[in-house]
């Protein structure tokens, strides 16, 4: 009788292979790309909404303050987890987690609108929801092992602060006034090179830098459309224009582009269409102009921009071309940084103190003629201009401007008779004759001599 000896089975390896597959595709799902993070998110937000939709029928103030408390609490514990995951070497979860505490970030509960309307315990809920703003954001990058530059913490303060601050001034100052202060802040924070300006505490390698360059610029973009979401709530429940705001948006160009012919270009077609469209809007629009230019004018060097270089000659090989001997085929692009030319400088101060000055002539201004001339005003630019001429060499581009108020006050006043009949017109274009003959010989005199051609331009 022959004995059996025993078959081995291969289901311990066949299940001990299962097993590791399942828990490979379980660490990818529930650890590297954990749904649950976002899903927990969407139910808060989604819960305290229909929290505020019924403590909005009750009326309760309890209800109205402690919806934006559990949306601050949640965010910290947002900022917890990730830094509980940063120092157990999850850092795909943990940035995560930290993109989703950046919407919870900025007010998604809209609490500081309704503070607005609650009195002293507003402005104490207010002053609490900023003071939390500033915490958690130091909290965020000592979670993630990132320090914020400085530009950034200005940046993000100051939006954290206009949303404090401007649904409390819109009060104050009315629709006209808000909507200036809107196109200040818009400008304000335009203004500022914020974008992608974090460093890491340890040492990256170069993927982990790359990763850091651009969830730095996902976290910015989130942030800009969060606040912009703030401003058309305000644009909404207090009817606040918009128009100071857009037409703040073409001077933030004036301090990164390099002609200085499109400069003037931009500020001038700015202030022309704030005078035609939005006359209300004008004094404001002016003031900015005048900050615009101020920062051209002090900045030492013009933005970096990209310039073609040819690295290499050779042949071109397009099919329908025949290739020239020597031609340049490969160019790489370097980054360039221009130094404002003296003359340039002068002159883009020189437009920023007539700007500023239009802005406090105009001040009250809302339409139709323009307003009367203040001597304190006019006597206080006259000497500014003096005492700049004297310590300059911008005496053109002070003087033209600086006439042309005079001119303009001297017809407001009546000093300059306006022609009213045809031999008067008569006369005024033959002195204009003769005074244009006399300019053109002080002109020729005056750039009597050549420019060489290898000198400055």
């Amino acid at each position: 009788m022959e004995s059996s000896s025993p078959v081995p089975s291969n289901d311990g390896p066949i299940a001990d292979e299962t097993a590791a597959a399942l828990r490979r595709v379980l660490h990818r799902w529930f650890v590297q790309y954990n749904p649950t993070y976002l899903l927990s998110a969407v139910l808060v937000f989604a819960g305290c909404f229909l929290w505020s939709r019924g403590a909005v029928r009750e009326e309760s103030l309890g209800s109205t303050l402690g919806i934006p408390l559990v949306a601050e609490v949640y965010a910290a514990s947002l900022i917890g987890g990730a830094a509980l995951l940063t120092r157990i070497g999850q850092r795909r979860p943990a940035v995560l987690l930290a993109l989703i505490a950046i919407v919870y970030q900025w007010d998604t509960t809209l609490h500081t609108e309704a503070c607005a309307y609650l009195g002293a315990i507003g402005v104490a809920a207010s002053g609490a929801w900023f003071a939390l703003f500033v915490g958690k954001l130091a909290a965020l990058g000592w979670a993630l092992r990132v320090r914020f530059t400085r530009p950034l913490v200005g940046g993000a303060v100051l939006a954290a602060a206009s949303l404090t601050l401007i649904p409390w001034l819109v009060r104050q100052v009315g629709a006209n006034g808000g909507g200036a202060l809107l196109a200040v802040v818009v400008f304000a924070l335009g203004s500022r090179d914020v974008v992608a300006r974090s460093e890491s505490v340890g040492p990256l390698d170069a993927r982990g830098q790359t990763v850091l360059r651009r969830v730095s610029r996902a976290a910015w973009i989130m942030s800009g459309a969060l606040v912009s979401l703030h401003g058309a709530m305000w644009w909404m429940s207090s009817d606040l224009p918009l128009s100071a705001a857009l037409l703040a948006l073409p001077l933030l160009a004036v301090r990164r582009v390099r002609s200085e012919a499109l400069t003037w270009g931009l500020v001038l077609v700015t202030l022309a269409l704030a005078a035609i469209v939005r006359p209300e809007a004008f004094f404001v629009t002016a003031l900015l102009a005048a900050v615009a230019l101020a920062l051209r004018g002090l900045a030492p060097r013009l933005p970096l921009v990209a310039v073609a270089r040819p690295t290499e000659e050779r042949p071109v090989s397009e099919p329908y071309r025949a290739p020239e001997a020597g031609e340049l085929h490969a160019r790489a692009f370097v980054h360039v940084a221009r130094p404002l030319a003296a003359g340039e400088r002068a002159r883009a101060l020189a437009g920023s103190l007539f700007a500023a000055y239009l802005g406090a002539w105009t001040f009250r201004w809302s339409g139709g003629d323009w307003p009367a001339h203040v001597v304190v005003l006019d006597v206080a630019l006259t000497l500014v201009v003096a005492l700049a001429m004297w310590k300059t060499r911008a005496r053109g581009s002070l003087l033209v401007p600086l006439l042309a108020s005079y001119a303009h006050a001297a017809l407001r006043a009546h000093l300059v008779p306006i022609p009213r009949s045809g031999a008067a017109w008569g006369e005024t274009i033959v002195g204009l004759g003769f005074a244009l003959l006399a300019a053109s010989l002080v002109a020729s005199y005056r750039l009597r001599a050549p420019v060489p051609r290898d000198g400055p331009t």
